[in-house]
């Protein structure tokens, strides 16, 4: 694609119009040759549209008929294949296309591709959507997901910084999640992500994640609103308050302010509750700051959510305003107050240059005020903090919810669980060596993490025309390679699907069963191939705060399971309206939606519609 218009790379509608020059103005000129070359005495202006009219469709026949059989050619010359492409009904698989957006009104996190595969059959793993003709790739293969994060890191992006001689998808992929990551830690690449890297990392060394003084603090309020709500006998949503819990968490260790008081604001009640755009918010009467911050937040992923399936021209929806306008500017109110505050203390501390030298030098402060310290770009400083609360608070906040879910759905091993947690910490905080003695705990994280991975899907696209290597078998016993033509081929890759595969995992792929984990068999299968597991990514780009994601989902386990030791699940009776599972679900019994309670979804990150209402009773140690 050439950009006939600059300011296309960062304008949504700016491209769109320069993506309809690319598509229009070929054929526009191979009509003007046909008028040409045709001997006409009189031409008006409806011979030119006839021309150009039959121009079209045959220049871009030739050219889409011309480019797959080059592919073709060249993947019979490195004696591969090409991806496997999914065949619809209608040209350029729009039919495809559409009944992906259908599934998704009903769809179980993403089962909206997922029965692609089951189109395609269950010894394929990649295939091609080929949407519009333009090669658009799915894969469940660990081996291909190993390739694009480790083995073959540099030949793939995230669609940050990219070459102006890329393909079309390198802009609506940055510009689609610009309006909330920005130019953050989650949408660069190349030099700008590794200086993000750099500066991120010392926040998560291991000095810091174990310290559990800003955890017991804001367990203690998690503790006293349980049991509040037991002595009242309700059930509470715990998605929302395990988010509260993150949110003030990530605030004091993060933001190094304290006062963000998500746990003291009024909290969404059984039976008022009302639907919010990822789980359940408080009635209109009662939201706040925080509830119109967290609505903004939360709508921002959902609304951005569908641009993706839309393609290159997701633009198109949001012509006139874009979904992301009111929230953007919400969360940024929000986000302001904590910038200006570290602007502040860094120009009150320029007189005092060796002390504030010295509190740099040994990592003190928090990441706000080291990122201040670096850029006084106000938009800059508002991306990358949004960057990292979306991994703070939505990632570590799932893995809780839906663990505590899981358990509410399996008494017997929540007691299993709980008498390894009063054995070895009965009472109080649980120490860092503490933590890493409760095996079994670990292991039921491991679990959930497998069902519910937080990021249940993620992109990366090609920089060059690419081998992907697949753990496919050819029928001589040769490991499968599939050939990707294009520069700048989007590369969709889906942990939630992968691991739940039942020939990585068994035919219990879809049941929580943490053993697995302690099993020396099966913990020798995972050990051998750890690829099969990746719920915070691999190689190069892994999550830095996957180990502050497990010791803080840790500590506040240990804590509400030292006091309670019954759950009981309350979403069909307590839930608003409009987000029990539907009822097509029960047919999919050798699937988790056959079996599931809640609606698992996707906005960016994996959530349950409408929350997870537990009731618990408190239950003295045995």
């Amino acid at each position: 694609m050439y950009y006939l218009i600059p300011s296309a790379r960062t304008n949504p509608q700016l491209y769109v119009v320069n993506l309809f020059i690319n598509f229009f103005a070929p054929p526009l000129i191979l009509a003007t040759l046909i008028s040409q070359r045709l001997t006409v005495h009189y031409v008006s202006w409806i011979y030119h549209v006839i021309i150009y009219t039959f121009a079209t469709p045959l220049y871009w026949t030739m050219k889409v008929q011309y480019d797959y059989f080059m592919a073709k050619r060249e993947a019979r010359r490195l004696g591969v294949e090409l991806v496997p492409e999914v065949k619809g009904k209608w040209p350029g698989n729009l039919d495809v296309l559409f009944e992906a957006a259908e599934a998704r009104k009903t769809s179980y996190s993403i089962s909206d591709i997922s029965y692609l595969f089951e189109r395609m059959g269950d010894k394929i793993d990649t295939i091609n959507l080929r949407v519009l003709w333009q090669d658009q790739i799915i894969t469940r293969d660990h081996m291909v997901m190993k390739q694009m994060l480790t083995t073959g890191f540099e030949g793939f992006t995230r669609a940050g910084s990219v070459p102006a001689r890329l393909r079309a998808g390198s802009v609506p992929a940055r510009l689609r999640l610009y309006d909330l990551f920005g130019d953050g830690i989650f949408n660069v690449d190349g030099a700008e992500w590794k200086a993000h890297r750099a500066l991120t990392r010392p926040f998560f060394a291991r000095e810091r994640v174990t310290d559990h003084e800003h955890f017991e603090k804001y367990s203690n309020k998690v503790i006293d609103i349980l049991r509040k709500r037991a002595e009242d006998n309700e059930s509470i949503d715990l998605q929302d308050l395990f988010g509260r819990f993150t949110l003030d968490a990530a605030g004091e260790f993060l933001f190094g302010v304290s006062d963000f008081d998500t746990l003291d604001a009024p909290l969404p009640r059984p039976g008022q509750a009302i639907l919010g755009p990822k789980g359940s918010s408080v009635p209109e009467a009662q939201q706040n700051a925080y509830t119109d911050f967290v609505n903004a937040f939360e709508w921002f992923q959902v609304a951005i959510t569908p641009r993706a399936s839309r393609g290159v021209l997701w633009p198109l929806w949001e012509w006139s305003k874009s979904v992301a306008e009111e929230p953007n500017g919400v969360i940024t109110a929000w986000v302001r107050p904590l910038i200006e505050r570290a602007l502040e203390a860094k120009k009150a501390q320029e007189k005092t240059a060796g002390d504030r030298e010295e509190k740099i030098r040994t990592d003190e402060g928090s990441l706000l005020e080291h990122i201040a310290e670096s850029t006084e770009d106000v938009k800059l400083v508002r991306d990358e903090l949004v960057n990292i609360l979306l991994a703070s608070r939505d990632t570590t906040a799932g893995l809780l919810g839906f663990l505590f879910y899981l358990l509410a759905l399996d008494p017997v091993r929540l007691e299993k669980l709980r008498a390894e947690i009063l054995a070895e910490v009965p009472s109080g905080s649980p120490s860092y060596d503490d933590i890493r003695r409760l095996k079994y705990l670990r292991a039921c994280l491991n679990e959930t993490l497998r069902i519910f991975p937080p990021v249940p899907y993620n992109n990366r696209f090609t920089m060059s025309p690419s081998l992907l290597h697949t753990a496919e078998t050819n029928p001589d016993g040769s490991k499968k390679v599939l050939y990707v033509p294009h520069t700048h081929t989007p590369v969709r890759y889906a942990p939630i699907l992968m691991q739940t595969r039942k020939d990585l995992w068994g035919d219990d792929a879809m049941e929580f069963r943490p053993e697995r984990w302690l099993e020396k068999e099966s913990l020798a299968d995972i050990t051998a191939d750890p690829f099969k597991f990746l719920p915070f990514n691999a190689g190069p780009r892994i999550c830095l705060g996957q180990n502050f994601a497990y010791n803080e989902a840790s500590y506040l386990t240990v804590r509400i399971l030292q006091s309670f030791g019954s759950f009981e699940l309350r979403q069909q009776e307590d839930a608003p309206k409009g987000c029990l599972p539907p009822p097509e679900w029960q047919r999919a019994s050798d699937k988790r939606q056959g079996v599931e309670k809640i609606w698992p979804a996707t906005a960016m990150t994996i959530y349950s519609r409408g929350g997870i209402w537990i009731k618990m009773k408190m239950t003295p140690p045995s």
